[in-house]
């Protein structure tokens, strides 16, 4: 562990790495995602395959918006929303390591998690992935992310 919490339970010994702090940026995997969060609270995830499109909650509607190479919060004011300039901008050269599991403490606990600078990723009891910064947040349990 860090000065930072990343986890919110007890790790497995045998499990991946963790995140990699560099800097004051936490590099991690979310599943097949690659993503960091900076010491401000920006929360950014690669997409290993890029989405067709990205449902974002703004002003009370869903709007689609196309191609998601990528997804970012970096803003207390908009919503999660896709980045179309990241390449590759999250991932470590050779991807990033993985989160460890943690031991949940009920069925509801979350299986993988992160939290760093205000932000935390986490992959759900459901195999949801989301992650939440700035008051806004984004998932994906289907073929399209949601963000909000």
């Amino acid at each position: 562990m860090s000065a930072c919490l990343f986890g919110a339970g007890t790790a497995h010994a045998d499990d991946a790495p963790g995140p990699v702090l560099i800097g004051d940026t936490a590099y991690f995997a979310l599943g097949d995602w690659n993503c960091s969060i900076g010491a401000g609270g920006t929360v950014g995830c690669d997409l290993a395959v890029p989405a067709s499109h990205m449902n974002v909650l703004f002003a009370g509607m869903q709007v689609p918006l196309p191609y998601v190479p990528a997804i970012i919060i970096d803003s207390a004011t908009w919503p999660a929303h896709p980045q179309w300039n990241s390449n590759g901008s999250h991932t470590l050269p050779g991807g990033n390591p993985a989160l460890p599991r943690i031991a949940p403490v009920n069925y509801h606990d979350p299986r993988y998690s992160v939290t760093h600078a205000g932000a935390t990723c986490q992959i759900t009891f459901k195999d949801v992935a989301v992650c939440t910064s700035m008051g806004h947040g984004f998932s994906q349990w289907g073929p399209v992310p949601h963000g909000y």
